[in-house]
């Protein structure tokens, strides 16, 4: 069953992204051609767009001289998610280079970016990056009216179109749209979706325009979040900056006589699709060692040197590890070209070298680093053969990196996942183990634990972790936000969906479960750490 099978709209479907669901690229005859994009937005979203007829609004990823060059058809042998979305369906929004560069890298990465993941020493301020974003914003909102004067005109609210407008790149676009929609008598319903946290007010209100943020996505009839705490946050900065009169309990914000929902909508993974990888994937890991995985772009915010510090941390307090465990980081790069990245990528190499050259023996390496890209069939066999999964940002939205392990965990005995709270998988991914990447003597203990977990504690674990994450895949979060929008073609759930909810293990869980025929009952597990970690036990003597 596919994607179009399960979720439709009601109405056509504008959604509105910073990117298209493709980049342009020249070949070399100088010809446009479609370059194909990852991610799950795209998986999810495109086929929605193309089946309802609807359209989609972003920056093409390259600037083309002539603005009304047209946009290239895709390839007929194109099997990609976006293969069938026409070229008259694609609304290609061109900028001013230097403006662009001003509004993407000036204020959305150098301002934003550490903002929002509360790293606010890390952010710049400034009037002329402020300026190119809200001119920016306003072109997107410009292009978004002229794809909504393009549909058909809608006859009631059952097929009303649907604005969906991602990021934090365009915070500020709804409220135009809104305004000029209203101006020209154009129906529409606006949502929003924020793919990175919401900080704090102590944080946002560092931000000298943060009132004209919250003011933008209020523009919207719905907010989404990944979780209840951004969501939370953005509730209280309404009501303390603005002093909207807000709900807490019910997420409610009143603004402009208007009621706006604040909703958490977890988002999911292609599920089946990893699975599938997984299965088909050749082995690429030679090495009966067990395997610590890491799996990030270079960022700051990814917590990289902690990580190492606290593989370092293990191997000098658990020297039985030594020779039988390593740790492998795949780091992508990214926005190479900007120096606090390139002194994090140096930190790293250094870092790399200094532990190798110290646990290093004839027979075995410590850590294996990758600087690059590889390829998904790769990463699926590095996903399914590793013994631990570390995921331990020092602050994330979401990240997908630990649902796509667990997804490709189809190996008995499983691996362990190790997440970090300050990650909003971290809130969501329950039976994972909890590591505070800040705290690095507790993080090797962690670590220590999950490679001497006990097979049935890992197979318990792990299965609570892929029934979650297979029925709360990115189709299911495509649907929860056109059914919270009252878009949803086939309306039996609730008016509201939310995120599948699930109880964590408990003690009592574990021991029913080790009651089970073929399974030798053991000792109550003492518990140690956080309360989440409660099932950890120490080993056997």
């Amino acid at each position: 069953m596919t994607l179009a099978d399960v979720v439709a709209s009601t109405g056509s479907m504008i959604v509105v992204s910073n990117r298209l669901p493709f980049v342009l690229v020249r070949d070399k005859d100088g010809n446009l051609k479609r370059k194909a994009s990852a991610g799950g937005l795209v998986t999810a979203v495109a086929p929605v767009v193309i089946n309802g007829n609807g359209l989609w609004v972003g920056w093409p990823g390259i600037h083309l001289n002539d603005p009304t060059e047209p946009i290239p058809e895709s390839d007929p042998n194109d099997i990609t998610p976006t293969a069938g979305l026409k070229s008259d369906k694609v609304v290609a929004v061109q900028m001013d280079p230097v403006m662009f560069d001003s509004y993407y890298n000036g204020c959305c990465n150098a301002t934003f970016w550490p903002l929002f993941h509360s790293m606010p020493d890390r952010a710049t301020f400034k009037g002329e990056h402020w300026k190119s974003y809200v001119k920016a914003n306003k072109e997107f909102a410009d292009c978004t009216i002229k794809a909504l004067e393009s549909l058909p005109p809608c006859t009631g609210n059952n097929d009303m179109p649907l604005i969906w407008v991602h990021d934090y790149h365009l915070m500020l676009a709804a409220n135009w749209i809104r305004q000029a929609a209203e101006e020209r008598e154009l129906k529409c319903k606006l949502g929003f979706f924020l793919h990175i946290p919401f900080p704090p007010w102590d944080i946002f209100r560092l931000f000298p325009w943060s009132d004209e943020i919250l003011q933008g996505m209020l523009g919207c009839d719905m907010v989404g979040f990944h979780i209840t705490d951004y969501c939370l946050n953005f509730v209280d900065c309404c009501q303390r900056n603005l002093g909207c009169r807000v709900d807490r309990k019910n997420l409610l914000v009143e603004h402009g006589g208007r009621t706006v929902r604040v909703r958490p909508l977890p988002i999911g993974i292609p599920f089946e699709r990893f699975v599938e990888l997984a299965e088909k994937a050749p082995r690429v890991l030679s090495t009966n060692q067990k395997i610590i995985l890491g799996v990030d772009r270079l960022d700051y915010t990814k917590g990289l040197v902690h990580r190492l510090r606290s593989f370092e941390k293990l191997l000098e307090k658990y020297p039985e590890h030594i020779e039988k465990v390593s740790l492998l980081q795949i780091s992508v790069p990214s926005r190479t070209d900007v120096k606090e990245y390139q002194d994090l990528k140096e930190e790293m190499d250094q870092l790399v070298g200094r532990i190798n050259g110290r646990f290093t023996t004839p027979n075995w390496s410590p850590i294996r680093y990758i600087y690059g890209c590889v390829s998904q069939d790769e990463l699926a066999a590095f996903y399914r053969d590793s013994a631990v999964g570390l995921v331990t940002p020092l602050r994330d939205g979401m990240n997908l990196v630990a649902k796509e392990f667990v997804a490709c965990q189809i190996n008995i005995p499983p691996g362990v996942l190790i997440v970090s709270p300050f990650a909003g998988a971290g809130e969501t991914m329950h039976e994972a183990l909890i590591c505070n990447p800040y705290e690095i003597d507790d993080a090797s203990d962690v670590i220590h634990r999950a490679l001497m977990m006990p097979e049935d504690e890992r197979i318990l674990r792990m299965n609570y972790l892929r029934r979650r994450e297979k029925l709360n895949d990115v189709n299911y979060w495509t649907k929860s936000f056109l059914s919270a929008m009252g878009s949803l073609v086939t309306q039996d759930e609730q008016d509201d969906v939310g995120s599948v909810t699930m109880p964590a293990v408990t003690l009592d869980d574990f021991d029913e479960y080790l009651a089970k025929p073929k399974l030798p009952r053991r000792q109550k597990p003492e518990c140690e750490g956080t309360r989440r970690n409660c099932l950890i036990r120490k080993p056997l003597n």
